[in-house]
């Protein structure tokens, strides 16, 4: 690597290596999701042609409280992760709503490769590479300018070193001596001494004052004290009032050779005009776009440009008042990265009008605040299984102060036709200020409210007083959210199961109701509203459904009423009879007292689930990817006669679920496996079942309580512990979740019910 000081002019470097690339038609992207994180930021995720996964922040920096920062590690080369310097900088002046990994860096030292500046003060000298393979062959870099606006541009940073009357151009500032170089070391080096090897001279210079500052501009003069002559191995230390001049190579060696304690030497710092007094500047590359057109600084034919993989890049508009911090994702069977022309071109398909390339690969990693927190998350997947340590971070920070309410966010424990005399409560998810700012919250503050009185409301708690349809709003402050609720006198249609039997004497039998509305939809009630009762001198039975029949044979009824409807079945106890019954509407595998009878049941009456040929539900049977999606189809009322052209290659039009899976494919509910197939008989594991509930409810807020087997680096980390906040699941007995095996049947039957009736 060669640094700044390359003798070939600024004009033949560009000429050589920019790349020009025709933008030509992206494929479809497809969002996911898009939130306001301040008032000036907003988070995004989208799908771009269905096989990568796009995090990207708007940051606004026209809106007064918003502003564009730099995170570093303190020391300087021990590397943090993205998440947790964005933390540690994160406080109510200067909140920190979203972060990417910044700098390239030397993974044994740790320190940055290039150019770091905050304000004028220089934090690292960095190195340009005269090769056209590397990332950053050219000076270039992403900084917000003294105007407060943001620019990618080239600099010209120089360090020069005068004697004689003569001025020397060096190679490098506080860095590692390379072959052939000249690098001067100033008090603000990482290390107190220059640990240069033997092979080279070493020249200290006394200024006469202290040196407390590295910076732009900056003019030192002083004497040579010492000379380290080639071929020792004393350790040089550079002293507080001075600097170092460490000299390798036949022409810098022939130029510095004369100089003894005693000479006159000056130094001087130099950077052009646009630059100086700017907030912060980091010098990386390639440069991916200019002036709205893919331009690659760099040789596009290398394998560093080339392979697919995660990319972070900075981007910025024309007007220099709106920063996009990209990445995309490489994470196997998830997303599959991207080339870096490939990259420019999305990159410029979205408008922006210049954009710089950062580290990538490993290093890329976006953080987010959420919603209704202050601790930055990670929002994207990373390459490996854990973040990687990084050496600089650009920040997104909002400055706003704390407000007034302004949004609130809620759920229902409960959502469906409620029956009059039900009970339901809303869950408080976080209330808002205008600047997205998440607030305490004065619980008995808490307004519910009812529009036309259907519903009363004590609390969070709100109970069906008469039928009608009705609209629920919760309000703190100026925060409201609004839902419609349903209220009935009586469920549409009430079955019990088993349903008309005959029963040995003296037999035992757990019946059970079923209550849905008009759309075959489970209806909220309490189960102290099913009333069960017998006429005929046929048995008794409890408030829960469970019946004894008589000693002697007879006839009569079973019966339950649920609001103002009632349901009966015959019953029939006699000798010669079998018990306990078997109802056609049940599966022969799932007796009434099966763990999960009522889930399966309720899903097989709604028509979301049906057996097998010898009318079996087989519970303990995996559940494969297409029965998945055939049953999602169900459960969405998905179109599938119209599903358009064949979406995976292992699913042709002949497969006998092509509608199902296209269906559920175009409603965004489950995707492929990233190398173009759908792994129809594959087995659908418990995470990837979090992940479909999660997105096919939009469920949101994850537990406070860790499932032990799924740390955070698990690419369903979130969606498994937004399924336990809702209770859909609860993990075993031991704290786990099991997020890798293959969900049977009644699981997912279990999940989908839950989710269902959250």
């Amino acid at each position: 690597m060669k640094i700044f000081s390359k003798k070939i002019t600024m004009t033949a470097i560009a000429t050589s290596l920019i790349f020009a690339i025709p933008a030509g038609a992206l494929a479809k992207q497809q969002s996911v999701k898009s939130t306001p994180v301040s008032s000036g930021v907003t988070y995004s995720q989208s799908i771009n042609a269905g096989t990568n996964y796009i995090n990207q922040l708007e940051v606004n920096l026209g809106d007064p409280y918003t502003k564009i920062g730099i995170g570093l590690p303190a020391p300087i080369a021990k590397t943090q992760t993205t998440t947790s310097l964005a933390n540690r900088d994160s406080r109510d002046d200067n909140r920190v709503v979203g972060a990417v990994n910044a700098s390239f860096f030397d993974m044994n030292s740790g320190l940055p490769m290039y150019l770091i500046s905050q304000g004028n003060e220089i934090v690292n000298g960095g190195v340009i590479s005269d090769l056209s393979k590397y990332y950053v062959s050219q000076p270039i870099a992403f900084g917000v300018t003294k105007d407060g606006l943001a620019e990618i541009d080239y600099f010209k940073f120089n360090v020069h070193v005068g004697f004689e009357g003569s001025n020397h151009l060096m190679t490098g500032l506080n860095r590692e001596r390379q072959a052939d170089e000249t690098i001067v070391f100033t008090p603000q080096y990482i290390s107190q001494y220059t640990n240069s090897n033997e092979y080279g001279i070493e020249i200290v210079v006394d200024t006469g004052q202290p040196i407390t500052s590295t910076h732009y501009g900056q003019q030192l003069t002083g004497q040579v004290v010492k000379v380290r002559p080639y071929g020792s191995k004393e350790k040089v230390e550079i002293p507080k009032n001075g600097f170092v001049v460490s000299v390798h190579g036949l022409k810098g060696l022939e130029k510095f050779k004369n100089l003894q304690p005693g000479n006159n030497i000056s130094l001087s710092l130099s950077m052009d005009e646009k630059w100086m007094e700017s907030e912060f500047m980091l010098a990386s590359g390639p440069m991916l776009l200019k002036d709205g057109k893919p331009n690659i600084t760099m040789d596009t034919s290398n394998w560093r440009a080339s392979s697919r993989t995660a990319r972070t890049a900075i981007a910025i508009s024309k007007d220099k008042k709106k920063v996009h911090l990209v990445t995309v994702d490489n994470r196997k069977g998830y997303s599959n990265g991207m080339t870096l022309p490939q990259f420019a071109r999305y990159l410029a398909d979205q408008g922006y009008d210049r954009a710089l390339n950062f580290d990538g690969g490993g290093s890329t990693a976006m953080g987010v605040r959420n919603q209704g927190s202050n601790t930055i998350v990670l929002a994207n997947r990373t390459t490996n299984s854990a973040e990687r340590r990084v050496s600089a971070i650009i920040e997104a920070i909002s400055t706003a102060p704390l407000s007034d309410p302004a949004h609130i966010s809620v759920s229902r424990n409960k959502v469906g036709t409620m029956l009059v005399g039900s009970n339901a409560s809303v869950v408080l998810s976080y209330v808002l200020d205008t600047y997205y700012n998440p607030l305490k919250v004065d619980m008995a503050m808490i307004e519910v409210l009812s529009d036309n009185g259907s519903v009363s409301a004590s609390g969070l708690s709100y109970t069906a007083v008469k039928a009608g349809e009705d609209r629920v709003t919760v309000q703190y402050g100026g925060a409201k959210q609004s839902f419609p609720v349903t209220v009935a006198d009586a469920p549409t249609k009430l079955t019990i199961i088993p349903s008309a039997s005959k029963i040995k004497p003296g037999a035992s039998v757990s019946f059970k109701a079923t209550a849905t509305d008009a759309q075959g939809k489970p209806i909220i009630y309490s189960p102290e509203q099913l009333k069960w009762s017998v006429s005929g001198d046929i048995g008794t039975i409890t408030e829960s459904g469970s019946f004894k029949a008589s000693t002697k044979a007879g006839k009569g009824q079973v019966s339950v009423t649920l609001g103002t409807k009632t349901t009966s079945i015959l019953i029939e106890v006699g000798d010669g009879v079998s018990t306990p019954p078997v109802s056609s509407s049940t599966f022969k595998d799932i007796p009434t007292n099966y763990t999960f009878y009522t889930e399966i049941h309720s899903l097989k009456e709604l028509g979301f689930i049906k057996g097998d040929v010898n009318g079996k539900f087989n519970p303990s049977n995996s559940l494969s990817r297409e029965h998945a999606a055939v049953i999602l189809s169900r459960v969405f009322n998905l179109d599938t006669t119209k599903v358009g052209v064949q979406k995976f290659k292992d699913v042709p039009q002949k497969h006998r679920y092509f509608n199902e899976i296209n269906a559920i494919a175009n409603a965004n509910l489950v995707g492929g496996k990233g190398d173009g197939r759908f792994d129809s008989t594959g087995q659908l594991t418990r995470a990837q079942m979090a992940a479909i509930l999660v997105k096919a409810y939009g469920l949101t807020g994850e537990s406070t309580k860790k499932f032990k087997d799924v740390p955070a680096s698990h690419w369903a980390y979130k969606q498994v512990h937004i399924l336990a906040n809702h209770k859909i699941t609860t993990g075993n007995e031991r704290g786990n979740f099991k997020p890798n095996i293959p969900v049977n049947r009644a699981q997912f039957s279990a999940f989908l019910y839950r989710s269902l009736n959250r």
